[in-house]
This record gives structure tokens, C-alpha cells and sequence, in this order.
């Protein structure tokens, strides 16, 4: 059922994935003659050439990932040790895949592959007459008005933009074209109506791997897809980046929704295919590449832990360090997901908590002491999420209530066990999102509508994934890639959206990040002093964020009872919240963001 995907999707709405590797491929050749990828980085510019011309000396292959640093090679061990030992300033490290996650079930697997059209469904949502939201009017009158695009009159379908007062266009301001906001992502659909002319330029990184993530795990690469539908090889084939390009930059015409910078340029970083892995070496260099190139901002949602205790994992630390060290300098913000373990998170990004959430039945896997990458660092502007509203427990509903909708419930008993704090508080960080002192400011990322994970009967992301709350949502809505073959497509029949478009709702700290982006973006416009001064951007965001008591508990280690929806015993903790609440520094940072106080500040 769509329902099921759009709850696995939602997963892959990441801040911070899971460590993974791609299994080798096998060789008859010694073990000393297998060739590795690894990253390799040069101590600057002016060395890079010298570093390449050395690693083909030894036999190396390079692949060059469009970063002035950084490039790919595949070289067997000895050639890698002998390039590091005659070049001993550059980064030679073993190369790690990286995965969207689950923000639902903590669950890291890839997902499998399904045809576009598998995941296509129609549902309405006709606007039905006059709103007076319709016309926004801009302050003192100095410029028209700006109409809303029609997504913004569905009553509870826009909630992200309005809590963080984005969706007052006329307020606010658009945008300007001069101002670059790249998506490092799994690319943009330019084919969607929404982003059709949005898109400046194309930077896809993944026609260097080797070996293929996807090809190499399913047997079907972004290209093989592109062949068989006709569509941009470099587009968008999983969803996730069209939706935060769609967050980020949708025009604002008239039609289905608009971004929140909808006049901005957008630059596409594509780092994944479409199964939503990547290499640490594409990471990098899309970094990289946004400094060389001077974007003014880059929404990262992707990233992964290190074990700063492996050598290799340290100089991939290390790594990471130099490159977004020189991004800021550059004049570049980076912004990046929290991550959806909701695991504690220091202020230099090392995981402070033991465990990590934890289907029942399931092993922990215990982040405490890792690193979380890129968001989590210095240097990065790291975004937490929150939700829309906690629903209270129904003394209505039976206690079976959904259980045979594939976790699609939309009442929870009062019999169950688990239950959120703060019913009826509104922007209280979601039950999945990471938080802790590393934590720059909170943004709507969306969370089920019972805001516990969904073994505990969570509840679904609302519209269009159910209308039992009308046009209300849970999750956070926007575009999603016309050929996603990942995320659910749900074409909205009536009146005021594009016919054959696809949109959908999701939530994770993924979704949270760009909605930083887009208004840093935006300040950027407003007050062009701050182009290129990273730092001050930054602060100007977190100066104008507003206060909000958070209730969400953390994980809890002692509670080992058995899931809500199911029957299954949490043998090894970590499953179900608990405890004290997380403070509201740990949970938001400097607050929850507000374009309209950043942008009319001085």
C-alpha cells in the first residue's frame, strides 16, 4: 500500500544515516591486487594536480569528483600506501557508503526498487471557493501584492511554512536570483512543473563510482532507469532532493505550492542514485564544489557516525573537518540534518547518549561515542526537527484499531502504554530527531500525529496519506520527483495543481534543514551584507528564532515493554521515550526558526 512506503520514505527524510558498505565484488586475484576506492585529498589547490599525476603513476585510476581537492581512486593498498607516503600532506583514506535511514524504525537497509508508476496515487484537493489568506499584502504597501499558490488555502496542509512564518510571501520577501542555494541530494526533477526554469546548473557525482551503488547492489543504475522512461539520467530518481528543492525554491505561480525562497537559484549537487546511498567522497566534494563555485548555501540532508578510534574513520574525521573548514571560509553556510536516531548529539558532534531508537525485537545499535557527519560539526549549521501538533488518545477508539492498515492508525487507545508529553503543544521536537548541544535551531521536519514511533501506534503523516483529518498534515508537504521510484507520487486532482505532478508528505530531519536553507537564503537576499559571511548568516537565524517548551522525553533504556501495535517485548530498551524531557536548549538550539522576524531584522 502507498501508506507503508510513505512511512519507509519518511525514513529516508535523513539528517543522518547509518554507516553501511557496499560488498566488494569478488576477485580471483590475491587479496594484495584488489583495488579499494578510496577518497584522497589534497592539501590545496595548486598540489592537486601533482597528487592525480602521482596515483596514476602507480597505476592508480582516478576519477575526478569536480572539487578542487578532491577525487576518487581505486588502487590496491600498496599503491594507496606508497601515493600517501610520497604525498604525505593529502588524505588518503578508504572510502564508506552512506545511507538514507528510517526515521520511523532506525531501520538502515536499503530499500528496494519500485517502477514510478507503483507508486502513483490520485487524491483531491480542490480549494473550494475564496479565502481571504488568498492576497498577502506586503509592509507599507510598497510593492503588490503576492498571491499565495493554492496549497497555502487547504486548512493544516502548509503548517511548516506558516509556524515558521514563511508562508506571509508578501512579508518575507521571495527571494533573489543572485542568491544560489545547492541541494547536495539525490538530485532535481527539472521535468516538474515546480522547478521547471529553477534549476541553474547540474553537478552530478555519482557518474564517477565506481564501483555503482545501486547498479552494483540492485542491479539497476539512475542511467538504466533514465533509458527506460525517457528521463534526465541526473534527475531526481529516488525523491528525496525534489522535495527539498521543492521546500527550498517551488515557483511561486499560481499553481499546486510554492517554496519558501521561490525566486532563489537552485543548484543541484546530485551526490545519490536512486536507492539514496553515496560515498564520503561525494559528500565531500559537493561541499567542496559549493565553495569553489561560491554558493551562498548548501542543504545537506545525508550524512553518517565515524569511530574517530579506526585510523581510517579519523582521517575520514579529519576530512570532513578541512573541507567544511574551507567552505566557510569560501563564503559558503552549510546546513545540515540533525539526524533521526534521537540520540544526543555534543557541540562538537560526538553522540553523547547510549543507544539509538530501536525496533522491538531488534539489537541496539549503541551511537554513544561515535561522531555524527557532516551535520553535527563545527562549521555546521545543524537543524533539529520538530512537529506540527501532539494528538491526544481516543477513549473512542478500539484498542485494534489500524492494526491491520500497516501501521496507518489514525486514533490511539487510551489503553496503550506510551504516550507522548505535550498534548496539544504545537513545534515539540519529534520523537526521531537527534538533539543535545550540537544543535544550531529547530525547523518543522513533521512527526506522526501521536508523536511516538509508530510501534506505538504513532499515527500517520496526515494528508494526503489519509484524509481523516481533512487537509491537516503531520509529515511536512512539498514535491517529490515525477519519477521517484522511492517516494509515493500523489497527484492532487481539482482545482490550482498542475495536472500529472507528483507531491507527497514526509518527515525527518531531512525536511527540516532546508527549511533553514530556504530562509538563509532569503535573509541573504534582504540584506546582501551578509552574502558570503557564513558566521554572521548564521547568527542572524539564531538571533531571531523564537522560545518553545519542549516535553518530547528521550529515549529511555529501562522500558521493555512490549510495542503498542504489536506484541513484540523491547528486550533491549531504547524503543519507547521516557524520562525527563529533553531540555529546550538540547531539543532547538537557539530556538525555532522565524523567517519573518530574520528577514526584518537589522
Amino acid at each position: 500500500m502507498h501508506r507503508t512506503r510513505v512511512f519507509l520514505v519518511a525514513a529516508l527524510a535523513v539528517g543522518a544515516a547509518g554507516i553501511g558498505t557496499v560488498p566488494a565484488p569478488a576477485h580471483s586475484a590475491p587479496s594484495s591486487q584488489v583495488r579499494h576506492r578510496y577518497v584522497v585529498v589534497a592539501a590545496s589547490p595548486a598540489g592537486f594536480g601533482d597528487l592525480r599525476a602521482e596515483a596514476w603513476r602507480r597505476g592508480a585510476e582516478v576519477h575526478d569528483l569536480r572539487g578542487s581537492r578532491t577525487m576518487a581512486v581505486e588502487a590496491t593498498a600498496s599503491q594507496a600506501a606508497g601515493l600517501k607516503k610520497a604525498v604525505p600532506d593529502a588524505v588518503v583514506v578508504r572510502d564508506r557508503v552512506v545511507r538514507l535511514p528510517d526515521p520511523q524504525t532506525g531501520d538502515r537497509r536499503p530499500v528496494a526498487l519500485t517502477r514510478p508508476a507503483a507508486l502513483t496515487r490520485e487524491v483531491a484537493g480542490t480549494v473550494r471557493g475564496p479565502s481571504s489568506r488568498g492576497a498577502v499584502s506586503r509592509p507599507s504597501g510598497r510593492r503588490p501584492a503576492v498571491q499565495e499558490d493554492p496549497a497555502a488555502l487547504l486548512p493544516g496542509l502548509m503548517w511548516n511554512t506558516e509556524r515558521i512564518r514563511a508562508g506571509q510571501a508578501g512579508a518575507v520577501g521571495s527571494g533573489s536570483p543572485e542568491v544560489t542555494v545547492a541541494v547536495a541530494d539525490t538530485g532535481l526533477d527539472s521535468t516538474h512543473a515546480e522547478l521547471q526554469g529553477r534549476i541553474d546548473r547540474v553537478v552530478d557525482f555519482t557518474v564517477g563510482e565506481d564501483p555503482p551503488i545501486c547498479k552494483g547492489d540492485f542491479g539497476v543504475g539512475d542511467a538504466d532507469l533514465a533509458a527506460e522512461y525517457g528521463a534526465p539520467a541526473d534527475g531526481d530518481w529516488n525523491g528525496h532532493g525534489t522535495w527539498i528543492g521543492g521546500n527550498v525554491a517551488a515557483a511561486l505561480d499560481g499553481s499546486g505550492i510554492s517554496g519558501i525562497a521561490p525566486n532563489v537559484t537552485l543548484v543541484s549537487l546530485k551526490i545519490s542514485q536512486w536507492c539514496g546511498s553515496a560515498y564520503d567522497s561525494e559528500l565531500l566534494s559537493a561541499i567542496e564544489y559549493a565553495g569553489d563555485q561560491g554558493i551562498d548555501v548548501v542543504n545537506i540532508s545525508f550524512g553518517g557516525y565515524l569511530d574517530r578510534g579506526i585510523p581510517d574513520q579519523e582521517q575520514m574525521f579529519q576530512a570532513y573537518t578541512r573541507v567544511l573548514s574551507r567552505a566557510r571560509d569560501a563564503g559558503t553556510l552549510v546546513v545540515g540534518s540533525a539526524g533521526n536516531e534521537h540520540v544526543r548529539i555534543g557541540s562538537d558532534g560526538q553522540v553523547l547518549s547510549h543507544g539509538s531508537l530501536t525496533t522491538p525485537g531488534d539489537e541496539v545499535t549503541d551511537l554513544h561515542g561515535l561522531w555524527a557527519v557532516p551535520g553535527g560539526l563545527p562549521g555546521v549549521m545543524t537543524v533539529s526537527a520538530t512537529g506540527n501538533v501532539v494528538q491526544g488518545v481516543s477513549r473512542e477508539c478500539e484498542a485494534s484499531a489500524g492494526a491491520g492498515e500497516e501501521f496507518a492508525d489514525t486514533c490511539k487507545p487510551a489503553s496503550d502504554r506510551h504516550r507522548a508529553r505535550g498534548t496539544g503543544q504545537q513545534d515539540q521536537l519529534a520523537y526521531y530527531s537527534n538533539y543535545g548541544p550540537g544543535i544550531d535551531l529547530a525547523a518543522p521536519g513533521g512527526a506522526r500525529k501521536f508523536n511516538v514511533p509508530v510501534w506505538d501506534r504513532g499515527g500517520t503523516q496526515g494528508w494526503p496519506v489519509t484524509t481523516q483529518d481533512g487537509y491537516q498534515a503531520f509529515g511536512a508537504f512539498s514535491i517529490t520527483s515525477n519519477w521517484a521510484t522511492t517516494i509515493p507520487c500523489y497527484l492532487i486532482t481539482g482545482e490550482g495543481f498542475p495536472a500529472g505532478q507528483c507531491y507527497t508528505s514526509l518527515q525527518g530531519t531531512s525536511m527540516a534543514a532546508p527549511h533553514v536553507s530556504a530562509a538563509a537564503a532569503l535573509v541573504a537576499s534582504a540584506r546582501p551584507r551578509l552574502r558570503h559571511r557564513p558566521k554572521a548568516l548564521a547568527a542572524a537565524l539564531r538571533a531571531s528564532a523564537r522560545d518553545v517548551t519542549n516535553r518530547t522525553q528521550p529515549l529511555s533504556a529501562r522500558d521493555t515493554s512490549p510495542a503498542d501495535l504489536w506484541s513484540t517485548e523491547c528486550s533491549a530498551g531504547y524503543c519507547h521515550l521516557g524520562g525527563r524531557a529533553v531540555p529546550d536548549r538540547e531539543a532547538y538550539g537557539a530556538g525555532v526558526l522565524d523567517v519573518r522576524a530574520a528577514v526584518g531584522s537589522r
